[in-house]
């Protein structure tokens, strides 16, 4: 009854509206950008003789969106670019790069295997920050003192309807109901990884991994975890400092 009363009261102090609005003006942004030239493509697409395999657009209205929200509502910013532990944060990065560049990714336009890794997974990494910056940044503050389980359903099934805009089908994962559960799933994992870090480049590493699954995907994902699980007994002395 009491945990009941709490959820209420955590509820009540949410400003939905503002939510809302700040939702409706991601999808009506995202609608129109997916309809413009891919942005990256018009820049750098004139240095390579194949289509770039990104489309930035959608990651950069979003990104803007919650820019704009963080400077003119009054939602307190918890979470930070490179959060509580700065100089560790950077190890997220890091260990995403370097791996897939060891690794290397298969492709068909004739790039180096290693090269053709770092290079996708920077791109996509780069991405990535801009679309944490919106679900589990500005979202996740936004929703105030929410117990953090219901902060990853909530931007989990936001984060997923909002794929109904950028997806043609979800054929490859069993459906959108199936990729549906998918997002609110990872959500949790990418909350959690924000809520011990308090930071956007951390779930925004762990994001890019599943871009492109390999051997990397697993050994990275395995050292993440880790890095999570210990975060407050190895880092607290820097984020005091801090």
């Amino acid at each position: 009854m009491m945990i009941s009363k709490d959820l209420r009261t955590q509820l009540e102090q949410i400003n939905w509206k503002r939510i809302l609005v700040f939702y409706s003006l991601i999808l009506l942004g995202t609608f129109f950008v997916r309809k413009l030239p891919n942005l990256l493509q018009l820049t750098l697409g004139k240095y390579v003789d194949f289509i770039l395999p990104w489309n930035l657009n959608h990651g950069i209205i979003v990104f803007i969106i919650a820019l704009i929200f963080y400077k003119f509502s009054d939602v307190k910013k918890e979470i930070s670019f490179l959060g509580i532990a700065k100089i560790k944060t950077i190890i997220f990065p890091l260990i995403l790069i370097v791996g897939y560049s060891i690794i290397g990714i298969n492709n068909d336009f004739g790039v180096n295997k290693h090269l053709w890794g770092c290079i996708f997974i920077t791109v996509t990494f780069i991405y990535d920050i801009m679309e944490e910056y919106a679900w589990r940044g500005y979202l996740n503050d936004a929703l105030g003192k929410l117990f953090w389980v219901f902060k990853s359903i909530v931007t989990g099934l936001f984060w997923a309807i909002w794929h109904l805009l950028i997806f043609d089908n979800f054929n490859q994962f069993g459906g959108f109901w199936i990729f549906a559960l998918l997002c609110i799933v990872f959500s949790f994992i990418l909350t959690f990884s924000t809520i011990k870090t308090k930071s956007i480049i951390a779930p925004a590493a762990m994001h890019a991994l599943f871009s492109k699954t390999n051997i990397a995907t697993l050994i990275i994902f395995s050292i993440f975890l880790v890095l999570l699980f210990t975060w407050n007994k190895f880092f607290v002395k820097e984020a005091i400092k801090n």
